[in-house]
C-alpha cells in the first residue's frame, strides 16, 4: 500500500475473505488535519496518533449529507482513476487489532477512504460506483486488466 502511495487496503485485495481493512492518511495529498473532522470514541485526536488504522468487522453508517465527486484510484486497478460520488460524512463502528470496539466519526478524505475500503469488504469495486462517463473512458483498460489477471490464475 505504501509503496504504491495508497491510503487504504482491504483484505480482499490480498486474497483474504475477511471483514478487515487498513488505512493510513498521514502521507496523503490532503493530510492537513483542518480539511476534515475525525473523532474517535468521542475524542478529537491528532491524525498521527490514530494512523495507521486497522479496522476489523466494520459496520458503516453513511450520514445524510451532500455527495461530492472526487477522482478515486484503487490499488487493484493500477493507473486507473475516475470520479466517484460519495457522501461527505460517515460513522464507523469497528474492532481494533486487540478486539476492542470503537466508533469513528469523520468527513472528507477519511470518510471517502472508509467508504471505498468498506465497499471492498462488501464485494463492491470503485468502478461499480464510478461516473458512467469516466468508466466508459477506461473500459478498455479495465477489460485488459481483467484478462491479464485471469491469465495469471
Amino acid at each position: 500500500m505504501r509503496a504504491a502511495r495508497g491510503i487504504g487496503l482491504a483484505a480482499q485485495q490480498v486474497g483474504l475473505a475477511m471483514q478487515f481493512f487498513v488505512m493510513d492518511l498521514r502521507h496523503s495529498p490532503e493530510d492537513e488535519e483542518d480539511t476534515f473532522s475525525f473523532t474517535l470514541d468521542g475524542k478529537t485526536l491528532p491524525l498521527k496518533m490514530i494512523m495507521p488504522l486497522a479496522v476489523a468487522n466494520p459496520a458503516l453508517e453513511i450520514l445524510p449529507d451532500d455527495e461530492w465527486l472526487y477522482s478515486e484510484g484503487c490499488l487493484s486497478f493500477p493507473g486507473l482513476t475516475g470520479n466517484v460520488a460519495r457522501c461527505e460524512k460517515v460513522r464507523l463502528q469497528y474492532q481494533d487489532l486487540q478486539g476492542m470496539a470503537h466508533e469513528l466519526m469523520c468527513d472528507g478524505l477519511p470518510a471517502r477512504c472508509i467508504q471505498h475500503e468498506y465497499d471492498h469488504c462488501q464485494g463492491i469495486l470503485f468502478i461499480d460506483r464510478m461516473e458512467k462517463r469516466d468508466l466508459q473512458k477506461i473500459q478498455t483498460k479495465v477489460k485488459q486488466l481483467k484478462r491479464a489477471t485471469l491469465a495469471k490464475q
